[in-house]
C-alpha cells in the first residue's frame, strides 16, 4: 500500500533525527502521508508519530470516526467533552517513553504547541519540513498523472475562454466561463485570474468587473486539482489589434519560456533554469520588468519545492514537476506571461505536460 510505504518511510527519516515524536497535521503533508484531507477546524486533528518503535495513529474529533475508518490507519478519536489531552496522553505513554524532542510542521497553529505541552510537558521542537519536502519533491507515476489530468482541464478552460470572449465581458465573466468548463473536464478550479488592459500588468491581480475593452492584453492565469494534484498554466491574449511593443515582448517571454524548458534535465539546479530564462529578458532590455522566479513546484501545493528561482541551488530530481512562467510587465500598460507544467518522468526524461497555445489574437 502506497500510503503505508510513504508512512514507514518518513519514519525512517525520522529516526535519524533524534525525534521522539511528530505530528502532522491537517494539510498537504498529512493529505501525503494519510491518502485523505481530514480537516478538523479548530479542534485538534493529526497523525502522530512514535518513530522509536514505528507506533502512528490518527488522533481525531469522534465526528470524525467515519472519515478515520476510511483510511484504514489506526485511530484515536475523542470527544468534544472530552478534548484531545487523554488520547493524547494515551498513545504517548504506550508508545514514545520520555519526549524530549517534538518534530512539528512550520504551518502548525500555536495551539497544536499548547495543547501538546499539557499533554506530554515541556520539549524542544523540530522542523520537518525539510524532510516532508525531500520525501514529495520526486512524484511517482501516479501523481504525475494526476497533474497531467489538471493540466489538460486548465486547457479546457482556456481554449473555451479564447473561443468566447468578446469585448464588453468583465474579468469576472470569463472567470466564470473558465471555472465551468474545468469543472465539466471533471477537475476542481482554485484560483483563477483573468487580468486585463492595465491589470495584465499586475501579476497577481484578483480579477474584477473591469470590462475588457478592443485592444486590451489579458493575461489568463488559471490552476486546478485533480485528485488533490495541481496543474497551473498561463497564456496571454490579445483582443483585437495589440498595442505597440506587444509582439516584441511577447516573442522576448515565449523565447525566454522555450529556452528555460530546453535547459531542463535531471541534475541541473532551479538556480540554473531561472538564469537561463533572465538572460534572455535582460539581454532584451526588459530585465526590470521580470519581477518574479522563474517558476516553482507544483503537487498536493501550488507553490512547492523545487523552486526554478535564483536562489535554489539543489539539484532537480527524477520525479519533480514545476512550472516554467518568465513574464514581462509594464506598469499601466501591459503585461506577458507565459506558463507550462514540465515534468522530469522517473526514467528521467523531460515531459512538456501541455500543448495548448492558440493564437494570441482574438479577432473581433
Amino acid at each position: 500500500m502506497a500510503i503505508t510505504k510513504r508512512i514507514n518511510g518518513f519514519i525512517s527519516e525520522l529516526r535519524n533525527s533524534s525525534v521522539e515524536l511528530a505530528i502532522i497535521i491537517s494539510g498537504p503533508n498529512f493529505r501525503y502521508l494519510v491518502g485523505s484531507y481530514i480537516d478538523t477546524f479548530e479542534r485538534f486533528g493529526a497523525l502522530i508519530i512514535c518513530p522509536g518503535n514505528g507506533s502512528h495513529s490518527l488522533i481525531l474529533p469522534r465526528l470524525d470516526e467515519g472519515k478515520a475508518k476510511a483510511t484504514e490507519l489506526p485511530y484515536i478519536v475523542y470527544g468534544d467533552d472530552e478534548g484531545p489531552l487523554n488520547a493524547i496522553k494515551s498513545f504517548v505513554n504506550s508508545n514514545c517513553g520520555v519526549i524530549r524532542r517534538v518534530g512539528l510542521e512550520g504551518r502548525a497553529t500555536l495551539n497544536y504547541l499548547w495543547v501538546l505541552r499539557k499533554a506530554i510537558g515541556e520539549f524542544s521542537d523540530y522542523s520537518i519540513d525539510d524532510l516532508l519536502a525531500s520525501m514529495r519533491i520526486s512524484k511517482d507515476e501516479d501523481e504525475l498523472a494526476s497533474i497531467e489530468r489538471a493540466v489538460k482541464a486548465i486547457e479546457e478552460g482556456i481554449r473555451f475562454a479564447h473561443e468566447s470572449i468578446r469585448p464588453g465581458m468583465t474579468e469576472a465573466n470569463v472567470v466564470r466561463m473558465i471555472s465551468d468548463t474545468i469543472s465539466n473536464a471533471g477537475a476542481e478550479p482554485r484560483d483563477v485570474l483573468v487580468q486585463s488592459g492595465p491589470n495584465s500588468a499586475i501579476p497577481h491581480w484578483t480579477p474584477s468587473r473591469r470590462r475588457i475593452e478592443v485592444g486590451d492584453v489579458v493575461v489568463i492565469d488559471v490552476t486546478a486539482t485533480y485528485n488533490d494534484y495541481y496543474g497551473d498554466l498561463t497564456r496571454t491574449l490579445v483582443i483585437g489589434d495589440p498595442p505597440s511593443y506587444f509582439w516584441h515582448v511577447y516573442e522576448l517571454v515565449k523565447r525566454a519560456h522555450d529556452e528555460a524548458i530546453a535547459s531542463i534535465r535531471e541534475g541541473v539546479t532551479g538556480a540554473y533554469i531561472d538564469s537561463i530564462a533572465r538572460r534572455v529578458i535582460t539581454e532584451g532590455g526588459y530585465g526590470q520588468y521580470f519581477i518574479h522566479r522563474t517558476g516553482h513546484g507544483i503537487g498536493l501545493e501550488v507553490h512547492e519545492e523545487p523552486f526554478i528561482s535564483q536562489s535554489y541551488d539543489k539539484a532537480l530530481p527524477r520525479g519533480s514537476a514545476f512550472t516554467i512562467e518568465p513574464g514581462i510587465y509594464l506598469p499601466g500598460r501591459f503585461g506577458v506571461r507565459l506558463e507550462s507544467n514540465i515534468a522530469i518522468k522517473p526514467d528521467g526524461r523531460v515531459e512538456i505536460l501541455d500543448n495548448y497555445w492558440p493564437d494570441p489574437v482574438i479577432v473581433i
